[in-house]
């Protein structure tokens, strides 16, 4: 099958352009072609009041995008991240195919062959009611947020399929009346190939966060070293491998976000290496931790220092190590792609 990929964000450093490049990986091994269209997004730098007349032309089908979507004659249209791909381009490639499969006429060079494209959309985060893409707070529905909701609803139309990484995020769309009538699958993104290595606690503890901003819990973080004597190493912008190598090394993973995150790729990275994980209770953590890794509220301090305390416990540790590497498991990339190639062909 021919199928066209419409993102606004394509391979490192962010979790949705990995994943993105990941499924054209797993496409193009299964035998299907793949093109990835890809708008330029560097209006999203641009001063506040700007980008928000931005973001609403964003509303709107890009003509040139669907355009060239639709003479590439794809089979299925594999959705993404949409902010500045235009809202209502997935939609308009959809109706346009589905109008000249029902007529007889000859299309244009641009209009495309003769033949439904599906539409397949991928949820990563909230931007579809939060253009930010970041949530603060998942329990209120916010006028803010309703009023989104109504208008990119109306440009983006209706997918055949839309997939979820947690159950979580596809929840806070559904709350929002995001989806109604349409099928829904959770698809857990998949861990990196398990590396094990037998781990035993250090003495103190190596302490490990990546992500040094504030929503990443960064303020947190030195207000530990500062009050409890803790040294934790924070790592930034850094590649994959990167990160990998710096949890062979560590001991423990702080999670310590301050905002709602559905699945946080160095969650997934620390149990392909046994890393035992503390994380902050928002978002998705919880569904994605099950029962393995320490989960404590966000903005605790005590509750943060108890858990990094319990860790030091051999055989606590110990435990916590080898319900990381279960947990692997249950995001086998094989696993995954076999699923996402069973969505792909219907």
């Amino acid at each position: 099958m021919k199928i066209a990929l419409l993102t606004n964000a394509f391979g490192p450093p962010g979790g949705a352009g990995r994943i993105a490049e990941m499924q054209v990986g797993i496409l193009k091994d299964a035998g299907h072609e793949v093109r990835v269209f890809r708008p330029d997004t560097g209006w999203l730098r641009w001063p506040a009041p700007i980008r928000l007349l931005r973001h609403l032309a964003d509303l709107f089908s890009h003509r040139e995008m669907t355009d060239k979507i639709i003479a590439w004659h794809p089979d299925v249209l594999l959705t993404h991240n949409l902010t500045g791909c235009g809202f209502g381009t997935p939609s308009a490639v959809s109706q346009k195919s589905k109008v000249k499969s029902q007529k007889f006429v000859i299309p244009t060079e641009a209009e495309g062959s003769l033949r439904n494209v599906a539409w397949i959309h991928v949820l990563h985060d909230v931007q579809l009611f939060e253009p930010s893409g970041r949530l603060k707070d998942a329990g209120p529905v916010t006028r803010w947020q309703k009023t989104w909701t109504a208008m990119r609803q109306f440009f983006f139309g209706t997918p055949d399929l839309v997939i979820s990484p947690t159950k979580w995020l596809l929840d806070q769309h559904l709350r929002r009346g995001w989806f109604e009538g349409v099928r829904t699958e959770v698809l857990p993104n998949p861990a990196p190939p398990v590396s094990f290595a037998l781990r035993a606690p250090s003495d103190p503890l190596r302490l490990l966060s990546v992500g040094g901003t504030k929503e990443k819990g960064a303020e947190l973080m030195s207000d530990l070293e500062m009050r409890y004597a803790l040294s934790v190493t924070i790592l930034e912008t850094v590649s994959h491998a990167q990160v990998l190598n710096a949890m062979r090394e560590a001991d423990v993973l702080l999670v310590p976000s301050q905002i709602e995150e559905n699945q946080p790729t160095v969650i997934l990275e620390a149990m392909s290496v046994g890393l035992p994980v503390i994380a902050s209770d928002v978002g998705g953590v919880r569904e994605t931790l099950g029962d393995a890794g320490l989960i404590v509220p966000r903005d605790s301090d005590e509750a943060w220092i108890r858990a990094i305390e319990s860790l030091q416990d051999p055989e606590t540790y110990r435990e916590q190590s080898t319900m990381m590497y279960e947990l692997a498991k249950r995001h086998d990339p094989e696993a995954y792609a076999e699923r996402f190639l069973r969505f792909i062909a219907g």
